[in-house]
């Protein structure tokens, strides 16, 4: 199939399509770095309720990769030139508010907000990996191998805290209840 944003017969390329994917890679990136404040702020809220030693470490020690999310998305907007902003994300505030209904309902109930708070963590991570892939694809396509690097990576830290650390724990939180 024919990228249509490689250079065509004449040497030229689609500017208009690669301007149009520009914009979309900028929007994305601005919803991610909405989607990391969005999360720091509910962590914020939520942290220092979580009762089990091991998950808060895990999570505390996820914060600070989540900080680092943070930092690489600020370099490659300054690699794009552009200011560090945000845009609204509805599907990141539609996990958030499916989590906070979770909290509620279980707010006399530690031990199953600790299992709604794992879950939560397992969603926003997987919703971390796609968006952070799709971005680095774009990246790729627009020939923008650093920023596409800096997002693979942050793509193989959120992977890497699922299958270390998440899978492990959530099978602990939920064995008793099989």
């Amino acid at each position: 199939m024919e990228n249509p944003l490689q250079q065509n017969d004449s040497g030229q390329e689609n500017s208009d399509s690669r301007k149009t994917l520009l914009l979309f890679f900028s929007e994305s990136l601005k919803e991610l770095y909405f989607a990391e404040n969005a999360i720091s702020e509910a962590f914020n809220e939520i942290s220092g309720k979580i009762a089990a030693p091991q998950l808060r470490t895990i999570l505390n020690n996820h914060y600070q990769i989540h900080l680092n999310h943070k930092e690489r998305l600020a370099k490659i907007f300054k690699m794009q030139d552009e200011a560090v902003e945000t845009k609204y994300s509805a599907a990141i505030i539609a996990l958030l508010n499916d989590a906070n209904e979770h909290f509620t309902v279980f707010s006399d109930d530690i031990v199953n907000w600790e299992i709604a708070l794992l879950l939560t963590s397992r969603k926003l991570a997987h919703y971390k990996i796609a968006a952070y892939g799709a971005a680095a694809h774009l990246a790729i396509n627009l020939n923008n191998h650093r920023a596409a690097t800096l997002l693979a990576i942050d793509v193989q830290e959120e992977e890497d805290f699922v299958n270390n650390h998440l899978n492990d724990i959530t099978h602990q939180f939920l064995g008793p209840y099989r």
